[in-house]
């Protein structure tokens, strides 16, 4: 139940934080971030919020700086809304799993068009020499 209730709670903090960064949030450094998952500890004095940057075109160390800026506010709103007996420390990481899962796919793409050239290249090659 202990563990439900937390996870419970994470996905919340995940709903709450995202709409306010679109909704709420006047900062434009934070215009594109989209929160991936919410890590929180057992006694929920700490929330690990990790997010990616849609597009990816921004500069991460400025959408971190916006993050943190808003941190007071985006915390405010967890504890009014919340309701909880501790309102976390909000702790904004990147989500480099998202980078990595579109880096291992570009390379599974690329091995694929290769084979096709070899198999394609291969055969053209025989039926031109006949």
């Amino acid at each position: 139940m202990n563990e439900k209730h937390k996870s419970r709670i994470e996905e919340e903090i995940q709903v709450l934080v995202a709409e306010l960064l679109i909704r709420r949030a006047k900062d434009p450094r934070v215009a594109h971030v989209s929160i991936t998952r919410v890590d929180a500890a057992k006694d929920y004095s700490t929330a690990k919020i990790l997010y990616n940057v849609v597009g990816g075109a921004a500069d991460a160390s400025e959408v971190q700086k916006g993050l943190v800026s808003c941190s007071g506010y985006l915390r405010r709103q967890i504890g009014r809304r919340l309701h909880l007996h501790v309102t976390p420390e909000l702790i904004f990481q990147y989500d480099v799993s998202l980078d990595r899962a579109m880096k291992i796919e570009e390379l599974i793409e690329r091995i694929h068009r290769e084979d096709e050239e070899r198999t394609d290249g291969g055969g053209e090659g025989d039926t031109a020499g006949e």
